[in-house]
């Protein structure tokens, strides 16, 4: 049914690029797994017009979702679930400048997209810049994986406002949803640390534990210390604390390793 519905959208004149994306482009999917569609185009493809091309393949579907990107999701005649995301065309481009020549990088999740536009498996291409983009980004560039360190780096551990000091408060007061919350932004930041450290892309939140069995360069002890930090509510808050601070020296220690400039700060001695 996939290809049926590739050969449908192949058919409209805005549409230049068609990429299988998440866990079915690599061969990890499971039964749970859903078809990710990406779906780049010279012009936008009316509501109207995709309603008419797709409204038979699905047995439930939502046209026009837009609670992240443009989308189409919906379940197929098979039982599957399928998202078609829209984007322009000239979002590979952006995308490029944006890591690559600008360097704008985020707290966690800083090169999801260019992990996307990497793997995804090539459906149809009529006339695209994807495989020209794909061999500038073979390579993690130095300077982008010293930034995305830094920058999440500084979050962590090393200034007033880091989530590793928040999380210990939240502990102490024992709320246990901002424990949650902030337990979840202090991991993505962490990963996002290690992807660059091991000149990896970003392949997003799920089946971190795997991809750490694939990364040559992570903190010491830092399998068991996660797991941990993933049953933080259910240790006690003395334990909590100590967990935290011991994460936090150890992932300094880690970007001191790698980034021997970086200068860390001691508010943890002065506060806790």
């Amino acid at each position: 049914m996939l290809n049926e519905i590739v050969d449908k959208l192949a058919q409209l004149d805005q549409v230049r690029l068609i990429m299988l994306g998440g866990s079915r482009s690599t061969g990890h999917h499971d039964r749970q797994s859903d078809i990710d569609l990406y779906v780049y185009c010279d012009e936008p493809i009316s509501f109207e017009l995709r309603k008419e091309v797709l409204q038979d393949v699905f047995k439930y579907v939502e046209f026009a979702n837009e609670f992240w990107e443009e989308e189409d999701d919906g379940i197929l005649i098979d039982g599957t679930e399928l998202e078609i995301i829209y984007r322009p065309h000239s979002f590979i481009k952006e995308q490029y400048e944006k890591i690559f020549l600008r360097q704008e990088v985020s707290y966690g999740y800083s090169t999801c997209m260019i992990y996307n536009l990497l793997r995804s498996k090539i459906l149809l291409d009529k006339k695209s810049d994807i495989e020209w983009v794909r061999n500038m980004i073979q390579i993690f560039p130095d300077e982008l994986r010293k930034k995305i360190i830094l920058h999440n780096a500084s979050l962590i551990y090393d200034r007033m406002p880091s989530l590793s000091f928040q999380l210990i408060k939240a502990i102490k007061r024992q709320d246990i949803i901002s424990v949650q919350h902030r337990t979840t932004e202090l991991v993505s930041l962490m990963f996002d640390i290690l992807f660059a450290a091991n000149r990896m892309y970003h392949p997003g939140e799920k089946r971190l534990m795997e991809a750490l069995e694939r990364m040559g360069l992570i903190p010491d002890h830092f399998k068991e210390d996660l797991r941990q930090l993933m049953m933080i509510q259910s240790i006690s808050v003395e334990n909590a604390v100590l967990l935290i601070k011991t994460m936090g020296e150890r992932m300094n220690a880690f970007v001191k390793m790698l980034i021997p400039e970086y200068k860390v700060s001691y508010y943890i001695e002065n506060k806790f």
